[in-house]
């Protein structure tokens, strides 16, 4: 078998499907934030949510004390101005500090509200994705305002691929839950059971958002670090109008990104690089000349990502495609030794037929060697052996000119806060937010946002 490699990232870039890690300087970033003003007029209190923000080199910070106003907020940022700014979703009598989920060993802190959010997004970054997003949002909240007893908040559009539904719950019976861990729980059982109904009346939303009261969400009057449009609370008429009717109307940096009709996906990106791949080298004329082959070999093309924590030395993140003989002993196996040993959290992918995990941990190979075997990933731990990480198809090899399916996120295989030793693996937290993944790292980050791809083309 024959491989041929090129250089997928610089080709990628070339036709604009690649996502930058940082589009705007921190000038640039600072500028923005001191001539623009964040949008709290919707917040009862501001001072009872957690406010976190990411820096241009992917660190974040979570805002150690309370503000009551906008401005308050905005002095934060003097230094270091955030590449994108998040607000939780849960109101807390003490929003400073909050311990971890399943930190049982620290006061559990006191919920007294819990934002109903409903994240819909449609990739790639393009005019008809975000359209067909304004279409679901305004279906969802004509049948929400039809099934369920919720008040609308507000409407944004969210400055990336999509928009957020904000309500609240007129329902306050559960916020009157004396204990404080069991409230919690209520809260998520209750938006669970909601996120339910949704998903089964058949709307795509994003299942991690809705029932988890630890999450943050972007902050209206924010800048999108990486298309350079702005957070935006829009009108129900807008929503109910089509987006070229008031796209011009939404705040942006004067480098934002292109909102180009339908730009260049993944799939049509691989239908370009077959072309590429499999075009034969330009050669000298000789005056021997061989006929080419009746039946030459089909060629299957994949896009393939290293294991490697790039910038560490013997840390390899866990990612692998879900055997398709595993049954339901062999996944919660799976999930209960990852879990034992701090090997979370677990994403899940699938490309419509085949599933797919991430572990964005730096984990050291010579653990994750002897316990690939144990996991039934015998194949992964012999490439880890041999080349000291392993490379893993991002997508199923596709032969000719035909399309490969992306990615698509479909949720988490554990359950709540991750609580671990292992260090987060800042190449893979990169690699999920590539796939609109967004990652909240709660303690140290190892390695560099960059990770390593290649375009295979087996012959």
């Amino acid at each position: 078998m024959e491989t041929k490699f090129i250089d997928f990232w610089e080709n990628l870039d070339r036709q604009g499907g690649m996502r930058q890690s940082a589009m705007f300087t921190e000038d640039e970033l600072k500028a923005w934030y001191t001539t623009n003003q964040l949008d709290l007029e919707w917040l009862e209190k501001p001072s009872r949510h957690q406010f976190r923000w990411r820096l241009n080199n992917d660190r974040w910070v979570t805002l150690a004390r309370q503000v009551s106003h906008e401005q308050s907020l905005r002095k934060q940022f003097s230094k270091q101005a955030p590449r994108d700014l998040y607000i939780g979703t849960s109101a807390w009598l003490n929003p400073v500090d909050l311990p971890r989920l399943k930190d049982e060993h620290a006061p559990a802190p006191i919920l007294l509200d819990h934002l109903v959010v409903f994240d819909i997004d449609f990739r790639p970054f393009c005019y008809r994705r975000l359209e067909r997003a304004r279409q679901v949002t305004n279906s969802l909240l004509h049948w929400l305002e039809q099934h369920e007893d919720l008040s609308l908040q507000y409407i944004s559009y969210s400055g990336g691929k999509g928009f957020h539904l904000v309500l609240k719950d007129n329902d306050r019976s559960i916020f009157g839950t004396p204990e404080p861990r069991l409230r919690e729980q209520k809260v998520r059982d209750s938006r669970k059971k909601l996120l339910n109904r949704v998903l089964d009346a058949g709307f795509e939303v994003d299942p991690t958002v809705t029932a988890d009261t630890r999450r943050i969400i972007r902050l209206p009057g924010s800048l999108h670090g990486t298309t350079g449009w702005c957070c935006t609370r829009i009108s129900r008429e807008q929503l109910s109008q089509p987006l070229k009717t008031w796209r011009s109307t939404i705040p942006r940096n004067k480098r934002h990104a292109r909102m180009k009709y339908w730009p260049l996906g993944l799939g049509g990106t691989f239908s370009s690089l077959v072309a590429l791949t499999t075009r034969p080298l330009k050669r000298k004329k000789t005056k021997k000349q061989h006929p080419p082959s009746r039946n030459p070999a089909p060629q299957s093309i994949s896009m393939q990502m290293s294991s490697q924590v790039v910038g560490t030395k013997g840390r390899s993140a866990l990612m692998a495609w879900v055997p398709t003989r595993w049954k339901e002993g062999q996944r919660t196996y799976f999930i209960k030794t990852l879990t034992e040993k701090g090997w979370t959290p677990i994403y899940n992918f699938t490309d419509g037929t085949h599933e797919f995990v991430i572990v964005p941990r730096a984990i050291p190979i010579q653990q994750l060697r002897k316990e690939l075997p144990k996991l039934g990933l015998q194949q992964l731990a012999t490439e880890i052996g041999t080349l000291g990480h392993y490379w893993i198809d991002m997508s199923t090899p596709q032969q000719g000119e035909k399309d490969a399916d992306e990615l698509r996120h479909i949720g988490r295989w554990d359950e709540g806060a991750s609580i671990s030793n292992v260090p987060w693996s800042s190449t893979h937290i990169e690699a999920l937010r590539r796939l609109d993944v967004e990652v909240d790292p709660d303690g140290d980050v190892a390695g560099r946002p960059e990770p390593a791809m290649r375009i295979v083309t087996k012959v």
